[in-house]
């Protein structure tokens, strides 16, 4: 068993128990995320491991942090946990390196080919903040310009509008993603 088939069993289990502590089918669910059922179904079965931008979504849809859904850090040290950027097999990943069950903080490390995207625009609830550990990163927000933040520099995300991150053009970017999460629960 791979490290990804492992994240995916132990989300997907988790994303299963939640939903039924709701007391949710797969469909309530799968509306509450604009996903088809099969794709729930696929998640919840360890078959799919979800992007980041799908798993904010099915958190969202469970009422709960998206770290609720993480492994917990105490299995980190055995298992390193990448998610991908893009639904596909080729797909770059983030991986987690902070944050989980219990913990509102999410920190992603990023490593990204000129010009490659985080996933495309998505808003969630929570902050989110942006640092540039190598290279340069287009943050865009829409209905804003795009803003470039070079290596060493950080911004703070408007994470209610629908939001993006690529490395620009120039050159590979490496960069963190610390995601707060502001939830009344």
């Amino acid at each position: 068993m791979t490290e990804g088939d492992i994240t995916a069993a132990r989300i997907g289990a988790r994303v299963g128990e939640l939903r039924e502590a709701h007391g949710s089918t797969v469909t309530d669910l799968a509306l509450r995320v604009g996903v088809a059922p099969a794709v729930v179904h696929a998640i919840e079965g360890g078959l799919r491991l979800p992007t980041i931008g799908l798993l904010y979504r099915v958190a969202a849809g469970l009422d709960v942090a998206p770290g609720e859904l993480l492994p917990s850090p105490l299995d980190r040290p055995r298992v390193d946990v990448h998610l991908p950027v893009l639904d596909g097999p080729d797909s770059t990943t983030a991986q987690v390196i902070g944050g989980g069950p219990g913990n509102p903080t999410q920190t992603y490390l990023f490593d990204l080919r000129a010009g490659e995207g985080d996933g495309g625009f998505g808003s969630h609830r929570g902050e989110e903040l942006l640092v540039v550990v190598e290279g340069e990163v287009v943050a865009s927000a829409l209905g804003r310009p795009d803003e470039l933040v070079r290596a060493g520099g950080s911004k703070v995300i408007d994470t209610g509008v629908p939001h993006a991150a690529r490395a620009s053009d120039a050159g590979p970017a490496r960069f963190l993603l610390v995601c707060t999460d502001a939830c009344d629960h």
